[in-house]
């Protein structure tokens, strides 16, 4: 039976988060954008909608962290819990076999 690598799925908890940061960090490129457009397009009728669209993107991006966040919260807590079950299965196993 295949033992579950709670190492690994730590690691891969890890790469969750960093994925996490990188969504963060696109808030900020697309600030860099808003104002390149905004200058780019001075007069033109559709910056008048660029608040409404900056509220939506950073709330979708707040959204996609959360869930990123609670699905590494996740793997985490399921790695304890498969390694503390581990380590009382294995030592009832010894226990068991002392007695024997």
């Amino acid at each position: 039976m295949p033992k579950a690598d709670t190492d690994w799925m730590r690691r891969r908890a890890d790469d969750i988060d960093a994925v996490a940061r990188q969504v963060k960090k696109q808030l900020g490129v697309a600030d860099e954008a808003q104002t390149a457009l905004r200058s780019g397009a001075a007069g033109w009728s559709f910056l008048g909608g660029l608040g409404q669209l900056e509220d939506r993107w950073e709330d979708l991006n707040k959204v996609l962290r959360d869930e990123l966040e609670e699905a590494a919260e996740n793997i985490r807590f399921n790695a304890s819990e498969y390694g503390g079950n581990e380590n009382v299965l294995t030592e009832l196993w010894h226990d068991l076999g002392a007695r024997g």
